[in-house]
């Protein structure tokens, strides 16, 4: 497993319920986020082609309203959030994945699932819903759809200042204007450590920021040092 992947999927754990009110305020407002089991290391077997895949994060939580399950003709008060962390910087080999995982975990729960792809190097259009489609000529046989985050098509500035820390430290990830990197990444790190966090949740978004704020040339590096002189310095008044 890639570092970032494993980074991602720390990070979404510990901030799942933010992660949902950053990037869909309407759909987090429909669950209990305080009462998740995570389903571990949850395996999906491609008999066809004989493989075997790990999913990155499933989530089983309840709802605050009632489910109404098309598919199983019945109510649900429980569901299933599935989250997909793609790296690469191309789209169109997670779509036919997000379906087959998501059959995989209708016939094996019997739950509603939400699915939600999160791109690492993919903006598309910063948030929005993607579609994978099977056609037999003029047939429409699938159409299936889930909700994604494209963080390189995401505007830092427009999250700099947030109140939900995972959306401060994402930034690092989002479009920031190249002669800005450096006040953007010591802005980032500045707001986290004066945040109301614990230690390990501190030590995960900055570690994420550092990881991951675009190269810097030497001028900007300069520039880094001097906001750290300046910002830590205040800090130790």
């Amino acid at each position: 497993m890639h570092d970032h992947d494993q980074r991602f999927k720390t990070l979404i754990r510990e901030f799942f319920a933010e992660f949902l009110q950053l990037f869909f305020a309407q759909w987090a407002a429909r669950f209990d986020c305080t009462k998740i089991e995570w389903l571990d290391k949850e395996v999906f077997s491609d008999a066809p082609e004989g493989s075997r895949s790990v999913l990155d994060l499933v989530a089983k939580l309840p709802a605050r309203e009632k489910i109404l399950d098309g598919g199983a003709e019945s109510e649900s008060w429980l569901a299933l959030v599935h989250i997909e962390i793609e790296s690469p910087d191309k789209v169109a080999p997670l779509r036919p994945r997000m379906f087959r995982y998501y059959v995989h975990l209708r016939d094996r729960y019997k739950l509603p699932v939400l699915p939600i792809g999160l791109y690492l190097k993919v903006g598309l259009d910063g948030i929005g819903i993607d579609v994978y489609e099977e056609h037999f000529w003029e047939l429409e046989a699938v159409r299936f759809q889930y909700l994604y985050v494209g963080l390189p098509g995401l505007r830092a500035v427009e999250y700099i200042n947030s109140e939900n820390w995972l959306g401060v430290a994402l930034t690092a990830l989002m479009k920031i204007p190249k002669d800005k990197v450096a006040f953007m990444g010591m802005e980032a790190l500045r707001r986290l450590s004066d945040a109301p966090l614990s230690d390990q949740k501190r030590y995960l978004l900055t570690e994420c920021v550092q990881a991951y704020l675009p190269p810097m040339d030497e001028a900007q590096k300069s520039e880094v040092e001097r906001l750290e002189r300046f910002t830590f310095g205040l800090h130790t008044r």
